[in-house]
């Protein structure tokens, strides 16, 4: 016979797995699998539209797998390039070496990979949770990222840095989130990884003050800021290199990326529509492309710069209208038709609501720090230039408080639920009591 108690135990052990940050994980990963076997018109050739989703990263990880060094944005001979920040086309250079330049096998790795990191983000985004309210919270979050459609597709769809960003500023921010430790080896991981996160994609260093000055408002004023100053040099030390390179190659100081004038000019020109508008930069305009190659690419962007600057000096109003169409592009994904963009605008209204629970319920300091994050992380794209995939980075902080809201909407729906029963069987026990009294008395 089985044992009365056995299958409880089964069943508390299996609660038990489903919590466990690593089940989450795996299923993630599982489900991110499943999505990029349906997500392609498998197979891919050379002359997939799939390849075209991030032009400038394969292009430029072409050339460095055809040992021409970091180059040509653009898919024609023009020279070294700053365009993009280095260590995603390297990352696919690598696999282009291995598996062939644009083969099916490479968009296969290259998809894989992706959906990897997006999965692996559930450990951060998990330990973030548990850290600013609690293992439910935790619980809720992580599962709301890993099988959340919007969060699941993305990975499948682009040759973008955009998963590997989202899990390296999760990841900073789960180890940032609390005092740091006195070990030298701690600083020095956090330091590298910052300097990665750098040379990844330059708008996560927007929130790197935030992350990294947030547990000193909770530690005496004489705290030694040791930790910090390590944690800095050695960022600048894994950077430095990249910007020394575009000096002796550009013949430019370049912070890390050449092109944020054409970032500017893109959302802020005449006849613009406020955010990116295809047919209108070199990827795609051929025109443009001549003129790129034919002025050098630091000519090129600072010719750019300079447009912007006098349209938004001669057009303010038009400048303000726009920062605000982006800033609502950015939050809602205004104009965008797709069903998923259903699942971004959702994400957003249920954090919303867990940001203005958390304010009433236990504002500490990892709260605050996460919301000033979220903040602070989209200021460069309200002035300049907005894209619905920008956003996916800060998206697990999102989830967080997406994941509180849903575990208090669950509290609350328990605690009623155990108020009816106790009523109830408060009411069962007052009739007996009722029942029993008149039975004495006619007996008496």
């Amino acid at each position: 016979m089985v044992p009365e108690g056995k299958p409880r135990f089964e069943l508390r052990a299996q609660v038990r797995r489903m919590r466990s940050p690593w089940f989450i994980f795996f299923v993630a990963l599982f489900v991110r699998l499943l999505a990029l076997s349906m997500a392609q018109p498998w197979p891919l050739n050379p002359a997939s539209p799939f390849w075209k989703s991030g032009l400038e990263i394969v292009n430029i990880a072409h050339s460095i797998a055809s040992h021409r060094g970091f180059s040509s944005p653009f898919g024609i001979e023009s020279g070294p390039t700053a365009w993009i920040p280095p260590v995603y086309p390297y990352v696919v250079a690598g696999i282009f070496m291995v598996l062939g330049p644009r083969s099916n096998l490479s968009a296969v790795a290259i998809l894989s990979m992706q959906a990897l990191f997006s999965a692996l983000t559930c450990l951060p985004l998990y330990a973030i949770a548990k850290n600013a309210f609690d293992e439910d919270c935790a619980v809720f979050a992580s599962w709301a990222w890993a099988l959340f459609p919007y969060a699941f597709l993305i990975p499948e769809l682009f040759v973008w840095e955009t998963c590997f960003s989202g899990f390296l500023l999760t990841l900073l921010c789960s180890l940032c989130l609390t005092p740091p430790s006195t070990g030298w080896w701690n600083w020095l991981a956090v330091g590298v990884l910052w300097g990665i996160a750098a040379l990844t994609n330059t708008a996560l260093v927007s929130v790197m003050p935030v992350l990294l000055l947030a547990p000193y408002f909770t530690m005496p004023l004489h705290a030694s800021i040791k930790p910090i100053a390590v944690i800095i040099l050695i960022s600048m030390l894994v950077v430095c290199p990249w910007i020394l390179r575009n000096r002796l190659v550009l013949g430019r100081l370049v912070p890390v990326r050449s092109n944020f004038g054409e970032e500017l000019w893109v959302g802020n020109h005449s006849g613009g529509m406020g955010r990116i508008n295809f047919g209108f930069s070199p990827s795609d305009n051929v025109a443009e492309r001549d003129r790129y190659n034919r002025m050098g690419e630091i000519a090129y962007v600072t010719e750019r710069r300079g447009e912007a600057v006098n349209f938004i000096r001669a057009n303010p109003a038009h400048f303000v209208s726009d920062a605000f169409y982006r800033f609502r592009y950015f939050w809602f994904a205004v104009g965008e038709p797709a069903p998923i963009f259903t699942c971004y605008r959702l994400l957003t209204v249920i954090s919303l609501i867990g940001i203005l629970l958390a304010l009433r319920h236990k504002p500490g300091m990892p709260i605050v720090t996460l919301i000033a994050a979220i903040s602070v992380y989209p200021l460069v794209y309200y002035l300049t230039n907005v894209y619905a995939r920008y956003r996916y980075p800060i998206e697990p902080f999102m989830m967080v408080f997406a994941g509180f809201a849903i575990s208090r909407t669950f509290v609350i729906f328990r605690k009623k639920n155990t108020i009816s029963i106790g009523d109830s069987a408060s009411g069962q026990f007052r009739n007996g009591l009722a029942t029993c009294h008149h039975r004495a008395c006619r007996q008496q």
